[in-house]
């Protein structure tokens, strides 16, 4: 039984640190320092051959909020974006009373007919939300 629990756990923490969506980001954003965000949620859209939609929610302690929020203002790579409308990614927002802080400049792609992200900074200023929409 303790081994039992054990494995699950490890897989627990596992599935919690999954940070690809950010990672992705970062990589195309090429943000200034160094970020350790911790998943609270995910989920994805079903499309026909791929997922329309993938979004995590993710925890970033405030100083790092606040070095993300100023990459991403001093950034030329971000452009105004939408608010890409999902039940359970809108759930937990209104759940939490969180609104979007950057949509001026939420949205960053490396091939505009291939992927976008929306990067959202949340209210709280300890989440963000990053969405990936498929074209």
């Amino acid at each position: 039984m303790n081994r039992l629990l054990l494995i699950l756990t490890i897989l627990f923490i596992s599935c919690q640190t999954d940070t690809k969506l950010f990672d992705d980001v970062n990589k195309i954003a090429e943000f200034k320092g160094t970020y350790e965000p911790i998943l609270i949620q995910a989920g994805k859209e079903s499309g026909f051959l791929d997922n329309m939609m993938e979004y995590n929610i993710l925890k970033i302690d405030t100083l790092s909020f606040q070095n993300l929020q100023n990459s991403i203002d001093t950034s030329k790579k971000f452009e105004q974006g939408r608010y890409y409308l999902n039940i359970e990614l809108d759930d937990y927002i209104n759940k939490n009373e969180l609104d979007i802080l950057n949509m001026s400049k939420s949205l960053i792609t490396e091939n505009q007919f291939d992927k976008t992200y929306n990067l959202y900074l949340m209210s709280d200023r300890k989440t963000l939300v990053i969405c990936k929409i498929n074209h």
